[in-house]
């Protein structure tokens, strides 16, 4: 069958279209609702020029009573619906549109009804349209009044979401919308004429149409209308201009020059070609400087701001060329990008780390980065890495925002993204590795980035990448040391605020690190030993197994612990150190030289010492509120309040006599021990024995409020305790005490010689105390009258006698104790 020449613009539409969806099919896959619609659009189309084919070559339909003319109408609605219901999809990614397929799906019924008939309308309604409706159409208008509404809707969709959207970016996206939606309607309006050549016409626009809004949906940056019309205003102007000097020219050349080039070349030429070549030759000489000044005020009327290229990368290699520090770069390049491209903000992240799962980012501080997080952080293997990294290319906000493709990344991403208010993020990419991103906001005109912009900022990030790499790695060694700076400020701290004393050496035994509790310990200054061997500042060391400690650690690699030395320091005298030795190793596990830690234990060893000693005077309750420093028990002697008891076995002589050495000292340790008890349990302090006699004082070391009273318990405790033991031998090996108790100013302290002291008390006190006990008889307590006054509340005495003790001119007032409570 031959095609007619009407048939042929909708074959080759048809085929337009047809290639057009293959095109995109093969692109990429339909995975999203934006690029099955459209697809569906335009196969629909293609559906729509086939109908037009079959019709026009008057085809007959293999359905009797149905025509190819029928058919049309319901293309046409379902054209009209699945426009609408895309457009809807590009304009609002998440936007439903259940209704309006319900819509299509009405019109679509309605159109069966006027065509089958179902429901005919008086001939008299469409009188108005001057036999343009009839009923024999009826079904066809109402089919492209359905598509009209639909086409209209989608157009003023876009002009509202226009006005609406802050992103230049998808502002200019929307307009490409609105051109091709308008361009389909004008060519779909044109065809429908009917009439030649206007539907011709009207195919080809469909064909435009069709055209733009494919290049709409495959192309993510799209060039900015506004641009390239004021590009093509700018050439007019440019062009205008230049027409207007060359006629200007003539007009001076011919008013100036006229006369006397006719007069001169009148033989020669024509007068007015000589104006015409005179004129050539001089708008030659000059056409090229008008041009770029033309150019020039051209670009900076209509564009307001414009660059030269090759320019701005000169001068932007030279401003970042050679700086390390990466503030100072990040404030250079992005003033430098915001001067050329006219930027409101902007900002430079680069890699601080990462991880299998995410990229970690700081922001480097420069102008406009007020209020931006100084860290973000991204997931790896996400169509938004996977677009920066892997196909290297810019990311525009608006297109995560609205595309398909982005709504699998993580929502968190997103939402970081989006919250640092940037419209494009270009990659800095070191091969295959990212390292940094421009994040650029709005352009203080409101246009769009353009291609060239894009193309630019692409460059600039290529030539960024070297200059980032290299104040990177000059960042870290610069953070490096200030972290083994403040790391080292810190050990120095920490080693001063230790009690113990920390020294180093390196394997000669130079001191490297000697810290301030050594000074103290050691009566060295830290001055006088780092730097110099060991053997010539510890001197003192010297005479010890010290040396041989660090010989043995050094070359042996041992290791010593609570090894204790005592040594002769200056100014200190004998002390008792105890070492920790260690070997110094580095990083390989090689012995660089030794760790000592000195402790000095010499208060602890005096304090040991004292703690044994009061051991044998005192209960272990007592010994263990001793303090802690010896020095405040005032071992030297001191004068106090005290009281003293003295407890003597009556009889002991005569009873020896009767008993074999053995069981003589049996007995009386026996009994020593029972009196012994005694004092120990009320805490007081275990004086002396003295052969067959005990002597306790109290209130001292440790001060006793109620000494006195503690005093007379134990004594009463003491004859008790004998009353019960005599209970259970027997009477014939029973002894009794005769006690006396005294209380007074005495000098308590440490008295003896170098090598052997005891803890006693000394004084006249104590000698009344001791007269008063010789003369109390077995099994009784005798009471000084002063330790009566005090016990007297508590106790119950009876006055014994008046003593004359000697060596005092008074006597002494005696009670015997019957009982205390």
């Amino acid at each position: 069958m031959m095609l007619s020449s009407q048939a042929i613009f909708p074959v080759g539409i048809a085929i337009a279209y047809l290639a057009l969806g293959l095109f995109m099919l093969s692109s990429r896959r339909p995975d999203t609702p934006l690029d099955r619609l459209f697809l569906a659009y335009l196969f629909l189309t293609v559906v729509w020029m086939l109908d037009l084919v079959l019709i026009i070559s008057q085809v007959v339909s293999p359905l009797s009573g149905f025509s190819w003319a029928d058919l049309a109408p319901y293309i046409l609605v379902l054209l009209g619906v699945t426009y609408w219901t895309f457009a809807r999809a590009f304009l609002h990614p998440t936007w439903q549109s259940p209704w309006g397929w319900a819509m299509g799906a009405l019109g679509l019924a309605l159109t069966a009804t006027f065509q089958a008939d179902w429901l005919v309308l008086p001939p008299d309604l469409f009188a108005w349209s001057n036999g343009w409706v009839h009923p024999g159409n009826i079904a066809f208008v109402l089919g492209v009044g359905w598509w009209l509404a639909y086409m209209v809707l989608a157009a003023y969709g876009g002009m509202v979401l226009a006005t609406h959207t802050p992103s230049p970016a998808h502002k200019n996206r929307i307009l490409y919308l609105i051109i091709s939606t308008l361009l389909l309607i004008a060519g779909y309006g044109l065809y429908l004429s009917l009439r030649d050549p206007f539907w011709t016409m009207g195919l080809i626009v469909i064909g435009v149409g069709g055209a733009l809004a494919t290049y709409t949906v495959m192309v993510e940056n799209l060039p900015d209308l506004g641009t390239g019309g004021r590009r093509v205003i700018g050439v007019i102007i440019v062009t205008l201009i230049t027409v207007v000097v060359y006629l200007f020219g003539i007009y001076l050349v011919r008013s100036v020059l006229g006369d006397f080039l006719a007069q001169t070349l009148a033989g020669y030429l024509d007068r007015n070609l000589t104006v015409a070549v005179v004129t050539a030759l001089l708008l030659t000489i000059i056409h090229t400087p008008i041009r770029q000044v033309s150019q020039y005020l051209t670009n900076r009327l209509l564009f307001g701001q414009h660059y030269d290229y090759q320019d701005v990368i000169q001068k932007y290699t030279q401003l970042i060329s050679n700086r390390l520090y990466l503030g100072e770069l990040a404030h250079l390049a992005m003033s430098h990008i915001n001067q050329v491209l006219g930027l409101s903000r902007s900002a430079l992240f680069i890699l601080e780390s990462e991880s299998d799962e995410q990229l970690n980012l700081r922001t480097l501080p420069a102008m406009g980065t007020n209020g931006v997080p100084k860290t973000i952080t991204l997931k790896k293997e996400t169509p938004i890495t996977q677009r920066l990294i892997v196909e290297r290319r810019p990311l525009a906000q608006y297109t995560i925002d609205i595309s398909q493709q982005f709504k699998s990344a993580p929502e968190y991403d997103r939402q970081t993204l989006r919250a640092l208010n940037y419209e494009w993020f270009i990659p800095i990419l070191k091969k295959e590795q990212l390292i940094g991103i421009f994040a650029l906001g709005p352009k203080k005109s409101g246009r769009p980035y353009s291609a060239q912009d894009m193309r630019l900022l692409n460059t600039l990030a290529d030539q960024t990448a070297l200059a980032l790499e290299n104040a990177t790695l000059f960042d870290g060694m610069q953070r490096n040391l200030a972290e083994m700076t403040q790391m080292k400020n810190l050990m120095a701290n920490v080693f001063d605020s230790m009690d113990n004393g920390v020294i180093t050496t390196d394997i000669l035994g130079k001191i490297t690190l000697y810290n301030r509790a050594a000074e103290a310990i050691l009566a060295v200054p830290s001055e006088q030993c780092v730097g110099l061997p060991y053997s010539e500042v510890l001197t003192a060391l010297n005479n010890t197994i010290f040396p041989n400690l660090i010989a043995n650690v050094a070359r042996r690699e041992n290791h010593y612990s609570d090894y204790e030395i005592i040594s002769e320091l200056p100014g200190r005298g004998r002390v008792n150190l105890s070492l920790n030795l260690a070997p110094l190793k580095d990083a390989q596990n090689q012995t660089q030289g030794v760790t000592i830690v000195v402790d000095d234990v010499t208060e602890t060893k005096r304090l040991r010492a004292v703690h044994d000693m009061f051991r044998r005077y005192l209960s272990p309750a007592v010994v263990d509120r001793l303090p802690s420093n010896p020095v405040d028990l005032q071992l030297g002697g001191h004068r106090q309040e005290i009281s003293i008891l003295f407890a003597d076995i009556r009889g002991f002589t005569t009873f020896s006599e009767k008993l074999p050495p053995e069981e003589l000292v049996d007995t009386l340790n026996e009994y020593l021990s029972m009196a012994a008890t005694s004092i120990l349990m009320f805490e007081g302090t275990l004086d002396k024995f003295m052969g067959d006699a005990v002597m306790g004082i109290f209130n001292a070391p440790l001060e006793q409020t109620d000494h006195v009273i503690r005093a007379v318990r134990a004594a009463a405790t003491m004859q008790r305790v004998i009353r019960d033991y005599h209970h259970n031998i027997g009477q014939e090996r029973g002894l009794t005490f005769g006690i006396g108790i005294h209380v007074g100013e005495a000098v308590v302290g440490n008295v003896g010689m170098s090598d052997r002291m005891d803890y006693t008390a000394i004084g006249d006190t104590v000698n009344v105390a001791k007269r008063i006990q010789e003369n109390a008889p077995g099994g009784k307590v005798l009471l000084s009258k002063a330790v009566y006054q005090m016990v007297k509340d508590s106790a119950k005495a009876v006055f014994y006698q008046e003593m004359q003790l000697r060596g005092r001119a008074q006597p002494i007032t005696t009670y015997e104790l019957v009982s205390i409570d």
